[in-house]
């Protein structure tokens, strides 16, 4: 599958999150871009996207490669570089990304200390660009809404030069499962879909994900606000969202 996209993948300083959001105009985009590990990496494939390219990426960072190492291996060893795009954080904040010759028109890539931004067959550079600078600017911020504001950015120059279609935003932190993940998978507008969704999770999912069993602690803590949120339908939570109930 060719995923014609724009993406931004970052880790942040103070809590050591790490994620990835994304856009395209193809549907599902969520289950074949983003991949991420807690104290790994994360990692962004695109164009023709080959997905072994993350998960071995994942394995090799999260054995101690720095995020350059792992992508100078996994280029050098595959066939279809010239068709591929990828751009990875490693777990100390190393970035490193890489576009194939046949990515199409236009594409690129951006990278520094704890991000990586990068996009193919868009309107043009200043996505890639406004992105960064987003990024770059937002370190104050949770991960979460630094990398989505950046998507936005993106978005307004322009993004994907054949429209949008799909969104997603994957965020990993102390656990092996992901503390926010928010697909939009087949819409008019995808990223002002996902902020929607976005803003309905920071009140119900975020939290109960927050309270959730993890190793240390396999009962979890739900709070009894947790409880109560969940306990009617969500017309009736904080944040709203979802269907009225019977």
């Amino acid at each position: 599958m060719r995923l014609n996209t724009f993406t931004i993948v970052g880790r942040c300083e103070r809590t050591g999150m790490l994620g990835v959001a994304v856009c395209t105009a193809a549907p599902g985009v969520g289950g074949y871009c983003p991949f991420v590990r807690a104290k790994a990496g994360a990692v962004a494939t695109m164009s023709w996207v080959n997905p072994y390219l993350a998960i071995d990426g994942l394995s090799y960072m999260a054995e101690g490669m720095s995020a350059q190492d792992t992508l100078d291996k996994l280029i050098s060893s595959d066939p279809g570089r010239a068709v591929r795009q990828v751009g990875m954080v490693d777990n100390q904040g190393g970035s490193a990304a890489f576009t194939g010759d046949d990515c199409g028109h236009w594409c690129g890539h951006l990278h520094g200390p704890n991000f990586s931004a990068q996009g193919n067959i868009l309107m043009g550079e200043g996505t890639v660009t406004a992105m960064a600078e987003a990024f770059k600017r937002t370190d104050a911020l949770d991960l979460s809404e630094r990398l989505l504001l950046s998507l936005e950015a993106g978005m307004a120059q322009g993004g994907d030069a054949r429209g949008k279609q799909s969104a997603g935003l994957l965020v990993h932190w102390k656990e092996e499962y992901p503390y926010i993940d928010l697909r939009v998978d087949e819409h008019r507008n995808p990223v002002p879909e996902l902020r929607r969704i976005y803003q309905v999770a920071l009140h119900q999912s975020i939290p109960f994900v927050a309270q959730m069993p993890t190793r240390a602690n396999p009962l979890g803590s739900f709070s009894e606000e947790v409880e109560e949120s969940m306990s009617v339908a969500p017309a009736y939570r904080r944040g709203g969202g979802g269907g009225e109930s019977a």
